[in-house]
Formats: structure tokens, sequence, C-alpha cells
């Protein structure tokens, strides 16, 4: 059966985390657009666990059918609902309509979605009482109007996706538990708003980047702040840590939070915490002792945009030398065949973007590109995160 995995705001990253996670999964259709991700068989994953696993996808589903026309579709959607929810007293149904790859039918199905919900909820009422959940003018229901108004379980979400030559059906299983995430965030003891804090989502895509079963590798994070890349490791399976910062209220901030995780979550971790430089790890860890390295690097002095495009490159020349000493030091410590995901900065200026020029640096010492880069970041803001995936030669 193929699934289908609703994606957040930055699709082509959640797409790559997706295939990192699942490996050998078979793609239905090469998506064209940004809403969706469908496969052929999800492995030994359960939808549900696949969920929970992955930062960067809101829904997922199994896809039930494929049909024509309009009438086709309202025919499979009456039969499902009322096969599987014979015996509701009230049956409850929403309707999503995502990008798909076909502008010219997506326009189509979404200017016409209230009127075939109404056709739909007419159809059913000849067999009961029904509710129709609808989110205003907005053509998709988001993952807590799913959750909040029992569409899983007790009701039913359709979620159209119109191709060129007709429509796949899908129906939501699972949503991404928003309570959850927002507790991991603003629930954790320690946080640091002023300095900046990698958001745990990210965090959780760029561990599931790094491949691999966790519970067979060990993962380092240079520079690990607050530990939000260590805590998201631990949540995933990652069983062996290591982390790492020169500013020592952050080493004890992320100390905090780990024990706060294994308290609450019952998760069994070995971690190592180092109050140091990134580019003087290999004093305290034995060579190749690393195969997962996971990090955001320092993005930079906190910008306020009235810097120059000059300004702004001779800063990034400078983190540059940084990272390159950080490169340096990480060759000692990194096993044959390592995996690397590491965020770095990306300036936004003068309608272009100012990157950092790592990746010859990288190549001097055995560390080649394998994904990216992907960026990561809203319009609005002054910098953004582009994410790179290197592989490690001895």
């Amino acid at each position: 059966m193929a699934a289908f995995f609703i994606l957040g705001n930055h699709p082509e990253l959640a797409q790559e985390e997706l295939a990192s996670v699942l490996g050998v999964a078979t793609r239905v259709f090469d998506v064209r657009a940004h809403d969706v991700a469908i496969v052929e068989g999800i492995g030994d994953f359960t939808l549900a666990a696949l969920q929970e696993r992955l930062g960067g996808v809101i829904k997922s589903g199994n896809i039930i059918a494929e049909a024509k026309d309009q009438d086709e579709v309202l025919d499979v959607c009456k039969a499902y609902a009322l096969t599987e929810m014979p015996s509701k007293e009230r049956r409850s149904f929403g309707v999503s309509v995502y990008d798909a790859g076909h502008r010219g039918r997506l326009v189509v199905w979404r200017a016409s979605l209230e009127k075939f919900g109404m056709r739909l909820k007419r159809s059913l009422q000849d067999h009961g009482s029904v509710r129709y959940v609808t989110a205003s003018r907005i053509p998709v229901l988001s993952s807590v109007v799913v959750k909040k108004q029992g569409l899983i379980g007790d009701g039913v979400e359709f979620c159209l996706f119109p191709l060129a030559d007709g429509v796949m059906i899908g129906v939501t299983e699972t949503v991404q538990d928003f309570e959850k995430w927002g507790e991991r965030d603003y629930g954790r003891p320690s946080r640091d708003a002023v300095r900046g804090m990698l958001p745990p989502k990210l965090a959780r895509m760029m561990v599931n980047l790094a491949q691999g079963d966790p519970s067979k590798h060990t993962l380092l994070d240079p520079y690990c702040g607050v530990g939000t890349v260590l805590t998201e490791a631990a949540v995933v399976g990652y069983r062996s840590i290591i982390g790492g910062d020169k500013d020592v209220a952050a080493v004890e901030a992320t100390r905090e939070n780990m024990a706060f995780l294994v308290s609450k979550h019952g998760a069994e971790v070995h971690t190592q915490l180092i109050h140091t430089k990134a580019e003087s790890l290999a004093t305290f860890l034995a060579p190749r002792s690393v195969d997962r390295l996971v990090s955001e690097v320092h993005l930079g002095v906190p910008r306020d945009g009235s810097e120059s495009r000059v300004e702004l490159e001779m800063r990034m020349d400078k983190l540059a030398k940084m990272y390159t000493e950080g490169f340096r030091a990480f060759s000692h410590i990194l096993a044959p065949d390592a995996v690397l995901v590491m965020a770095f900065p990306a300036y936004p200026v003068e309608g272009t973007v100012v990157t950092a020029p790592i990746l010859e640096r990288a190549k001097l010492f055995g560390l080649c590109v394998t994904g990216g880069p992907w960026r990561y970041g809203r319009e609005s803001q002054l910098v953004f995160r582009d994410i790179y995936r290197f592989s490690h030669s001895a």
C-alpha cells in the first residue's frame, strides 16, 4: 500500500529526511511541487512510528484509491466513510487538497472544495447524522484541527492529490504531535533565547539526515549549545553521545537538559560532555572514535540588517577560518566512512545571499559533500541556515 507524507515548511529538507530514514523506499511518483511525498512501502516502520521519528512531516496516511473525476472521488469517500464508520451515531469528516505537481488541477479542486465537501455531506446524511469539519476558506486542515476535531480514529480526513490524469485519495492516519514538540522546546529546564537556539524540529531532521541505526553509532555535537541536537539524538535512539562547547554555561545547560530528558523519558544514554573549543576536541577524544557528527556551527555576530555585502563577506571569511580549524580537528577523531550533518550560516543581502566558503576547505581533510545544501529559514530572517551532509574518508 502506498503511503503519503505531508511535508512542512521546508519540503526539500523534509523529503531528504524521509528518504534518509526509510532508506530503500520506492517513490510512487516524483513530486514536482512541495506539499507531499508518496512512497510504496515503509519497511518495518508503522506510520505512527515514522511520524514520531520525523521532524519535517506534519501528517501521514495511506492512499486508498485513485479516481478520474469528482464524481468518482465522491463515491470513493462515501464508501469509505460508510464502511469504516458503519455504526457511528454521527460521522465526522474533513477534506484537504494538496499540491501534487499539477497546478491547473490543484486550482480547480481548491476552488470547488467547499461545494465538494457539501455534496459529500449530503450523500452521507441519507445514512445518519454528519459533521463536516472545515477551516474557513483554507483548502487544507492543520494537524491541530485534525487532532482536536477528532478526525483520526473517531472521524476521517480525506487528503486529495490532483494529478494530470486524475486524483489520488488518501486517508490521514497520524499527525505531528504539536504538544510534545512544544514541551521539548519550551518545557526543558535550560533555554537561551538571547543566544539563539537551534529549533528542535530542525535538530531532529539533521539527526535523521545522518542515516544509519542510531543504536550502533556514536554521535558528536562539537558546538552543542544547550544540547538540542543531543537531546533529539537521544530521543531517536542514540545511546552513545558526546557534546562539546567552549562556553561552560552551555555545557552545564546541556547537562541539565540531558538529565531532564532521562528523568522524564527514561532514555538510557551514555553522555560525555566536554568544556573545550571544537578545535581542541582531539585532545579529549580517541582517534576514529566518532562515526556521526551533527552540529550547527557558530553563525556569527548577530545581524541588525544594516550591513553591506562587503562587510558580510568579511565576516564570513573570518568564520570560514574557524570552521577550517574545526575540520582539521574532526579529521583526527572521525572514523572511516563517518557521516557529518552540519548547518552553516547564509546571509541574505541586496537580493543575494552570502554563503560560507567551506566546501574546498572541507575536502582538504577528507570531507566530501553527499547532500545539500538544504536552506532553512524564512524570508524575513537575517540569517539562513545552509545544511550539508558530508562523508569522511580516512
